[in-house]
């Protein structure tokens, strides 16, 4: 009798052992998953964010030629200016000279 209840007792600690472990394996599952979709989210948001600082880059080159161009720009509007404030200085002077046969 006591073989019969040795095999009993280690028959039912057999069957609480795999149920632990079908427990454990049922949280490995949920926690592989869990971080699987983790992993997944953040390769979409890496993706995402390369897009975005392309986009960036884009900006950033498009508004460095703006820039270009507003300087080339003022350069030309300062030479613009210098003449003509060369030819009103002329004139005034001339006005003051009185060469316009008076």
């Amino acid at each position: 009798m006591d073989v019969e209840r040795a095999i009993q007792a280690l028959s039912q600690r057999q069957v609480k052992a795999e149920a632990r472990v079908d427990a454990m394996e049922k949280r490995l599952d949920r926690r592989m998953d869990a971080i699987t979709k983790l992993l997944q989210q953040g390769m979409r948001m890496l993706v995402d964010l390369g897009e975005a600082q392309k986009d960036t880059d884009r900006r950033l080159k498009d508004l460095a030629q703006a820039q270009k161009d507003t300087d080339r720009r003022l350069k030309e509007l300062a030479e613009a200016q210098k003449t003509t404030d060369r030819t009103l200085r002329a004139f005034i002077n001339s006005l003051r000279n009185g060469r316009n046969g008076h």
